[in-house]
């Protein structure tokens, strides 16, 4: 199967279970990879027999940005079934990064990955 990536799609949003998350935008990072069948693209050169990357952007960032979720869990579920909705997608992982969530350690970020497919 074949693979479409976005990696570290960076975000300004407010989403976490405290209020003084909401309160003012955290950056998050996000990855996408997509497994479907890119061999029409592949031969055709073009863009309408493909995925659009821009596209899938698009609306990631749409979803991301609707509400003010309280876990990343929830709207990872959401960008995920959008996706498999709306593009011919097999699968989406998708990985959400929170490197300031408020957490009293020493640490990079805290990530969830979600997997999805039809």
């Amino acid at each position: 199967m074949d693979k479409l990536r976005v990696i570290n799609l960076k975000i300004p949003a407010r989403h976490g279970v405290y209020d003084y998350e909401k309160d003012k935008d955290g950056l998050f990072e996000l990855d996408l990879e997509i497994l479907a069948d890119l061999s029409k693209p592949s031969q055709t050169d073009n863009i309408e027999d493909t995925i659009n990357y821009d596209d899938v952007i698009s609306l990631t960032t749409k979803i991301f940005l609707k509400k003010d979720y309280n876990l990343i869990e929830a709207v990872g579920e959401d960008i995920c079934q959008n996706l498999l909705n709306n593009f011919p997608i097999d699968t989406i992982k998708l990985k959400i990064r929170k490197p300031h969530a408020p957490i009293v350690a020493s640490f990079d970020t805290v990530e969830v990955e979600i997997v999805r497919s039809k």
